[in-house]
């Protein structure tokens, strides 16, 4: 989910990245400020697999969600991470349902963006459900996937 546009919607380039590396293997890089960074989702993600993982930039090499630092100290096991990860799987895959149900099907968007361009486009009480069920999935990655809490709102 850190690669998918789920947890993220950019990923900020470091100092020791080389941008014309990257762009050279077709990443599309932006500027902001100055500051170089790519969009989520990764355009680089197959399925759950990097296809540039030899040559990810510097933030994806050392990125570890909560779950996997857990893990790391023997606070949960790998059965409870998993389990996490299939409960915030199938939060995803609700609003991604809700999404295609509505017409939505740009998935080269963060998921977040995708809910906000629904808004004006579904009645009141679908607004309701839509919103009910991004701050579901807020607080699950809030609580087992981020390092500090994020509220990504449906404006």
């Amino acid at each position: 989910m850190c690669c998918n546009g789920v947890l993220f919607h950019i990923v900020r380039l470091q100092p020791t990245d080389s941008v014309k590396s990257l762009e050279s293997l077709g990443m599309k890089v932006s500027r902001k400020k100055k500051e170089p960074y790519f969009n989520q989702p990764c355009r680089f993600l197959r399925e759950c697999t990097c296809t540039i993982y030899q040559d990810r930039p510097s933030r994806c090499r050392l990125f570890e969600c909560t779950q996997i630092q857990q893990m790391a100290k023997g606070e949960t096991s790998e059965a409870e991470a998993a389990s996490i990860v299939m409960l915030t799987r199938q939060a995803v895959s609700r609003l991604e349902a809700l999404l295609e149900q509505w017409g939505n099907l740009e998935k080269q968007l963060p998921l977040t963006e995708r809910c906000n361009q629904m808004l004006p486009l579904v009645s009141p009480e679908e607004r309701l459900i839509l919103a009910d069920e991004m701050r579901g999935l807020n607080q699950l990655l809030n609580q087992h996937f981020r390092l500090e809490a994020v509220e990504l709102s449906i404006c």
